[in-house]
């Protein structure tokens, strides 16, 4: 006898966009894990190869090491 399967309607959650912010997550490169409170703190050398042209640093190793976003800087 064939079995059939049914699977569940999948709830859906709130988007970021509709709850009006957007959040993105990137790589802090001070304590080496992903945040959606990291900021660009350093560029790169040019000719480094590919990646991203800079390091990332979430906001507790911000305030930690003294770090300024460069968005921030004069």
């Amino acid at each position: 006898m064939a079995e059939t399967t049914q699977t569940a309607p999948q709830t859906e959650t709130p988007s970021s966009s509709a709850q009006g912010s957007t959040r993105s997550w990137a790589y802090c490169a001070w304590h080496k894990a992903y945040s959606d409170t990291t900021r660009l703190v350093q560029l790169e050398d040019a000719g480094s190869g590919f990646g991203v042209p800079g390091l990332f640093a979430c906001a507790p190793c911000r305030e930690v090491h003294g770090l300024v976003p460069l968005a921030d800087r004069p």
